[in-house]
């Protein structure tokens, strides 16, 4: 892909109509001509991010100063043979394309001595190298999104189960009791041949009575299920629909979005339909059987009072064995609702772990693809420049999040998160917590028992997503050869960093690169051994766009374009445009740019040997 026009409307650079081409572009002019600006309205009106830690906010702020508030910039991209155009007013938030693109790769000056001051910086970096890593980190993110929502739901299930455990607590105590109350039925049936018949009755009638409150008491909870599935579809109904549409372009659009949401009402409407009429039969079968509890009721007190004619003592045995009966059924049917709810608990749990094993799969062929670039780097770069990579060794947001989660718990955890983070992956985090291997725990950071079952204990009653899905990424640095010292590039200057980041960015070959003055902070003699060959190599291969005042730069370059820009102060605008062998472009670089007459002597010079 290349960039092949950029057109602006309104604002300082109003009616400026710049066209690039393949190979090397160099912008020239003097101090205040908009160099930077022009750079920054490329970056702005493709929505290219930077790959360093600077606030994005930045560079936005500076195209809008230049563009004002109704200003828009246009942009002609050309991929496959194919044209793309993109285009983005003052007042979007984003641009608008005729078709997908991959955006440039742009380093302001502040970007270029910075991009390798921190680990983010250095991995984007990496990254930019990589075709397809944009699809690697949606997969990564579905996955992601897969894992928080699986979580969610084990939690809420853990919790719905701790309810459920809580209130068979008295299973036990109430079938003991069961058994002393039938013991002492026997006793007065003994006594009373008479009251057999009758109690039998009412056995059989507290028996289906007991099966009758156990079929209402789940008919409510369907009901609420259903209730609930009934919110969910009148929320999406009244949910505000799209906004009209009424460009020419946009028509089409318009109906179809207007179609598709009268067809999905429609659905929504038969399914809300659909689910009122359960709940109406719901609402029936509850009423039956309220009737028939009733009916059951008064028949059993009927025949308890002619028991109790019989034998007052027998009477209140009955009655209280009746309703431990009916307890018992209850209690019985949350007992199996419990073992249901551990069964789905088991089986999320388990997909948990496959969403786990998929994130390392993911990872790690993220890894190989930056292994792979690094390999690229040091076979070009060493032993000058070297890089480094270590997989899944930058814990500082996973250790973030772990103190996330345990903040509020009132547990002594801040000394333990290095040790946990560099001893128990994710993954293992929630197969310990999850399976209370409290002693395995403490084993593997290095802790007493108790308080490996206190921590494990909090970390099973919450939800892990945080945790589970926490950025573990590889770690890169950078090292250059200073008189026979490899240092890291923490410990360079500001020239020395910007030798390194300059050296590993020229070697991409994959997308557009634009950078505002590369020569900055950089020595003439690494900019004329070094940074030109890099840059005339790299054009050959993919456009570059460079503003510069350093004539060494479009001239040993060998640029296919140069444009100078000019201002009057108030407007910016293109005084020239060419390659280096027009007249105007040399007489532009010798009057106005650093070293011009110099730049093209050593070309002369270059030629003639």
């Amino acid at each position: 892909m290349i960039i092949k026009n950029l057109k602006v409307e309104e604002g300082f650079f109003n009616s400026l109509n710049l066209t690039f081409t393949k190979g090397l572009n160099v912008l020239v002019g003097g101090r205040g001509v908009g160099k930077t600006s022009i750079i920054e309205l490329l970056r702005y009106g493709l929505g290219a991010g930077n790959l360093s830690s600077i606030n994005p906010n930045e560079s936005s702020s500076h195209a809008l100063s230049i563009l004002q508030s109704s200003g828009r910039v246009s942009i002609e991209l050309e991929s496959g043979g194919r044209t793309i155009t993109v285009s983005r007013s003052a007042m979007e938030n984003n641009p608008t394309s005729t078709e997908a693109y991959i955006p440039p790769i742009i380093f302001s000056q502040k970007e270029i001595e910075t991009i390798g001051l921190n680990v983010e910086g250095r991995i984007n970096l990496i990254d930019s190298f990589i075709p397809d890593i944009q699809d690697k980190y949606v997969n990564l993110s579905k996955v992601y999104n897969e894992l928080r929502s699986s979580s969610a739901h084990l939690t809420q299930l853990k919790k719905e189960l701790v309810e459920l455990r809580d209130r068979t607590t008295n299973l036990t105590t109430l079938k003991a009791r069961e058994i002393q109350l039938t013991q002492q039925q026997g006793l007065f049936n003994k006594k009373n041949q008479v009251a057999m018949g009758n109690q039998k009755q009412l056995n059989d009638a507290q028996n289906y009575l007991a099966t009758v409150t156990v079929d209402i008491q789940n008919l409510n909870s369907i009901k609420q299920n259903f209730e609930y599935r009934l919110n969910q579809y009148t929320s999406l109904l009244t949910q505000q629909p799209f906004p009209a549409l009424n460009t020419r372009e946009a028509i089409n659009l318009n109906k179809f979005l207007i179609d598709t949401i009268n067809r999905d009402n429609g659905m929504i409407n038969g399914a809300i339909n659909n689910t009122k009429t359960v709940i109406t039969e719901i609402d029936n079968t509850l009423q039956l059987l309220g009737n028939r509890k009733m009916g059951l009721e008064e028949s059993a007190r009927n025949t308890r009072r002619e028991v109790e004619s019989f034998n007052e003592g027998a009477g209140a045995v009955l009655s209280e064995l009746g309703r431990v009966k009916q307890d018992i059924a209850q209690l019985e049917n949350f007992n199996k609702l419990a073992l249901e709810k551990q069964q789905q608990i088991n089986e999320i749990y388990e997909k948990c772990q496959k969403y786990l094993e998929r994130t390392s799969e993911l990872k790690n062929d993220i890894f190989t693809s930056r292994n792979q670039v690094v390999s690229q780097l040091n076979g070009n770069l060493l032993p000058t420049i070297g890089t480094y990579i270590v997989p899944q060794s930058n814990l500082s947001i996973y250790a973030k999040a772990l103190e996330e989660c345990f903040r509020g718990s009132g547990l002594k955890y801040k000394e333990l998160i290095s040790v946990i983070v560099e001893k128990v992956s994710p993954a293992w985090m929630l197969y310990y917590s999850f399976s209370s291997k409290y002693s395995d725990f403490a084993e593997a950071i290095g802790i007493p028992i108790d308080r490996a079952t206190r921590l494990l204990g909090f970390l099973n009653e919450i939800d892990l997503a945080p945790i589970l899905t926490a950025k573990i990424d590889d770690k890169v640095d950078f090292t250059l050869l200073d008189h026979g010292t490899n240092k890291h590039i923490e410990e360079l200057s500001i020239g020395q960093r910007c030798t390194v980041a300059l050296s590993i960015i020229l070697e991409n070959p994959n997308r557009v690169l634009i950078i505002d003055q590369p020569e900055d902070h950089l020595d003439n003699e690494f900019i004329a051994s070094t940074l030109i060959k890099s840059i005339e190599q790299r054009a050959m291969k993919a456009q570059t766009i460079l503003s510069s005042h350093n004539a060494n730069i479009p001239v040993l370059g060998d640029a296919s374009n140069v444009v100078n820009l000019e201002s009057n102060g108030r407007k910016g605008f293109i005084k020239c445009l060419g390659a280096i062998s027009d007249p105007n472009i040399k007489g532009a670089i010798e009057s106005i740019m650093e070293g011009g007459k110099e730049a093209f002597q050593k070309r002369s010079e270059f030629y003639k040997s």
